[in-house]
């Protein structure tokens, strides 16, 4: 199967886009990148990017903020203020 036959990597439920300028070479490794990972196009590859970077930037804010409550102890009542601030600045982020 080619390239120019395969599904769309992306969810049927996607309906915005995003104009991407990429230097020829950019757009041969994004190319590359997509077949390797076994998606349909750049496109879908720099989707998959971007939603990698977002997962691992939330990976990393939650782990800094254990590390932080590690080296800096509080009591329950300042804990649970401290998780519920989290936790709606989450959703916060999620909706908007």
């Amino acid at each position: 199967m080619g390239f120019w036959d395969s599904n769309p990597s992306y969810p049927p439920t996607a309906d915005r886009r995003v104009s991407v300028r990429a230097a020829p070479s950019q757009k041969g490794r994004w190319e590359t990148a997509a077949r390797l990972h076994g998606l349909a196009s750049a496109g879908a590859f720099l989707a998959w990017a971007g939603d990698m970077y977002l997962a691992l930037a939330r990976a990393w804010e939650d782990a800094s903020h254990e590390h932080y409550d590690a080296l800096h102890p509080a009591g329950l009542a300042e804990e649970a203020r401290r998780r519920e601030e989290r936790a709606s600045a989450r959703q916060a982020r999620e909706e908007g």
